[in-house]
């Protein structure tokens, strides 16, 4: 499984290219995103106050599960992924997260930022490997014009490392 960390003040200019590019060539995609506070339905919010430790809200086109255990590494979010996943994901998308992957050389890591100055601080703080940067203000010397151009790197890296195999659509 290919596991690509996305960080950065815009890595919401690179989710989207990078999710739509894997599952539109046939990859399996799933995606965690670390948020600083999760937005619960009343009803969901208030079972969790009742002592629910999993909860799971199913409508026509969506299921949303919700629970009190807090993963603290990624092999336990990848093991909820795998329980959660009808088929296993050959790719795993984590936004954020930067304290749990910075130093964890099995991830492919990439920035969206505002700044050179922005990239600059991230990479000093994660190890390798970091396919690349993106800069909104474009001034990152060595960094990827577009969000797409650095989605379609982070895609060959994974293929160049056998994380991900190469797809062939079908007509």
């Amino acid at each position: 499984m290919m596991i690509v960390a996305l960080l950065g003040g815009r890595k919401d200019l690179l989710y989207k290219p990078l999710v739509n590019m894997l599952a539109s060539s046939g990859y399996r995609v799933a995606a965690a995103v670390q948020l600083r506070k999760v937005g619960l339905t009343k009803e969901m919010r208030e079972l969790a106050e009742a002592g629910a430790g999993l909860i799971v809200a199913h409508s026509t086109n969506r299921v949303v599960l919700s629970t009190t255990y807090v993963p603290d590494a990624l092999d336990e979010i990848r093991r909820m992924v795998g329980c959660l996943a009808p088929v296993d994901p050959d790719a795993l998308i984590l936004l954020g997260f930067q304290k749990l992957v910075r130093d964890d050389e099995r991830i492919l890591k990439a920035l969206a930022v505002w700044s050179a100055k922005e990239a600059e601080s991230l990479l000093a703080e994660i190890a390798p490997p970091v396919v690349g940067v993106y800069s909104e203000r474009g001034d990152y010397p060595r960094g990827y014009s577009t969000p797409e151009e650095l989605a379609n790197a982070i895609v060959d890296e994974g293929m160049r490392r056998r994380l991900i195999q190469p797809r062939v659509i079908r007509p």
